[in-house]
């Protein structure tokens, strides 16, 4: 069975949770930004953002959307690369979470798992959401506040 999905979420939108969570329950092929950024920059994060942002992640999205079967996980695309994706057969989902909700998140991952401060990239991701939903390049738009299982069962779905 041939799958293409691209699921978008902001920075403690639940990305790593559900897809961890996809791994450990599926066979689904299961990719992600964060380390595909890594393999593409010799397992060295990159400190220049443009470097990630404008070469890196459409370098690496030009790639996964060649696959046959594949569940992409990313906060950020550039437009032109999810069209080109949507060209190709993706379908896109968002997870939408409130930024009150990604604000509460951020404080609980912060506190517990030493991560960054995310919430200077919350305005500007979820303006980016807005603009691709006006586009309509988003095909669904899927409660991020859902249980693991419940969100699963719904990513499967789209498969």
């Amino acid at each position: 069975m041939a799958y293409r999905l691209i699921i978008l979420a902001p920075s403690c939108g639940g990305k790593s949770t559900l897809m961890r969570y996809l791994r450990e329950q599926s066979e689904l092929e299961i990719t992600e930004t964060d380390e595909e950024v890594m393999k593409a920059n010799n397992n060295i994060w990159p400190s220049d953002h443009d470097l990630k942002n404008k070469i890196l992640i459409p370098l690496i999205t030009k790639e996964i959307i060649k696959s046959d079967s594949v569940i992409f996980f990313a906060s950020y695309i550039p437009e032109d690369s999810i069209r080109e994706a949507r060209d190709k057969g993706f379908k896109v989902a968002l997870l939408h979470i409130s930024m009150e909700e990604l604000i509460q998140r951020n404080k609980k991952r912060m506190a517990q798992e030493n991560y960054q401060d995310a919430t200077p990239w919350f305005a500007m991701q979820l303006d980016d959401y807005e603009q691709l939903k006006k586009s309509g390049l988003i095909d669904v738009v899927i409660d991020g506040t859902q249980t693991i299982e419940i969100l699963a069962e719904q990513i499967v779905s789209f498969t």
